[in-house]
């Protein structure tokens, strides 16, 4: 589950027990003849609805979403009008209010809004009993306090767990979804922007026969250590991605073609004269391609980087291999030709 989708279920949550919530009180309050207090619960049950419904058009998108402030703060301010109207009945309003707030809201957002309503709510409750108002004073700080240390945990909890659906626990480098996403979205600002984009694929060098001798466990030590020397040694706007069987993407943002063959070859050579136990020496393969300012197809660039790859493997390894986008309609038709003369030999032998 990714941070939005908790978000998103959390967020319909809340808003679902403030709508039962309220219209449990717009019942009571209409039986008992509030009819005042009647109107303000359907206010705050028809806002808590728009809140369901908000979040349900903006599930994909909850953590840019702008209508929980705005749903909580007229929430807020109708509380306020009950509890001048009726500030007895009205003040326990503010405690299903304080809890949603931290939960839907951003910290500061939620400590702000609530120190503000209870402050107005103080206010309103002048004429009360010195007693009563430092008893509900009390009982709604400890309540504020309570819901601020679940939702600091909530936070953190939900940012952890999108982090564990975009990072490879084994090496600590951005999974193939990460890749996905960030890719289509670097697509586009550089279709937007004009700025130039590169990608390089790298590939351990005879992995399976690595695998044989070494076992698999020691190379998933291998894809480690190598991820750790990528962070450090691509520029700080980069990325690198593991995608498994010691094959790695960068992605290299504001990088033109002369940038990326020098960025590849450095990368190469680290892991060429480094050490790397137990193997204590590797080589590997990297396949480049830069986006043209035409290409908007995040699928053939990927398949332009494979390509590359395939190409430096086959001319020996231990080498990076550049393919533009005219190299690589060049290579596709002439493959094609290359088929296409084989299967003509072929018919021609059965004949």
């Amino acid at each position: 589950m990714t941070e939005t989708a908790l978000r998103t279920r959390s967020s319909i949550v809340v808003y679902a027990l403030m709508l039962l919530c309220f219209v449990v009180l717009a019942e009571r309050n209409l039986r008992y003849g509030f009819y005042e207090l009647f109107f303000s619960s359907l206010v705050i049950t028809t806002l808590a609805a728009a809140g369901i419904a908000a979040t349900m058009i903006r599930r994909h998108r909850q953590l840019q979403t702008r209508s929980h402030p705005i749903i909580l703060v007229l929430m807020t301010m109708v509380i306020l009008q009950a509890i001048a109207r009726e500030p007895a009945l009205a003040i326990y309003w503010l405690y299903p209010m304080l809890m949603a707030a931290f939960l839907l809201l951003r910290f500061h957002q939620a400590l702000i809004l609530c120190l503000a309503g209870l402050l107005i709510g103080l206010v309103a409750m002048w004429h009360l009993p010195l007693w009563d108002q430092l008893s509900l004073a009390a009982t709604a700080l400890l309540l504020a306090g309570g819901a601020g240390w679940f939702a600091r945990h909530y936070h953190a909890s939900a940012r952890y767990v999108d982090t564990l659906t975009i990072v490879d626990p084994e090496t600590g480098a951005y999974n193939e979804r990460s890749l996905n996403e960030t890719l289509s979205r670097e697509t586009s600002r550089s279709e937007a922007t004009g700025h130039p984009l590169s990608l390089a694929l790298l590939s351990i060098d005879h992995r399976d026969e690595l695998t044989g001798v070494y076992g698999e466990d020691a190379l998933s030590g291998l894809s480690a250590a190598i991820s750790q020397s990528l962070r450090t040694t691509i520029r700080a706007g980069d990325s690198h991605y593991h995608l498994g069987n010691g094959r790695f993407f960068l992605l290299l943002p504001f990088t033109p073609e002369e940038g990326l063959r020098v960025t590849a070859e450095r990368v190469r050579r680290l892991l060429d004269e480094s050490q790397w136990p137990p193997v204590q020496s590797i080589t590997a393969s990297i396949g480049c391609t830069t986006r043209t300012t035409s290409e908007t197809s995040v699928e053939a660039l990927r398949e332009r980087c494979e390509r590359a790859l395939e190409e430096a493997q086959r001319r020996g390894h231990d080498q990076v291999w550049h393919l533009s986008a005219a190299d690589h309609s060049m290579l596709s038709t002439s493959r094609d030709s290359t088929s296409s003369r084989s299967s003509g030999s072929s018919i021609s032998t059965s004949d």
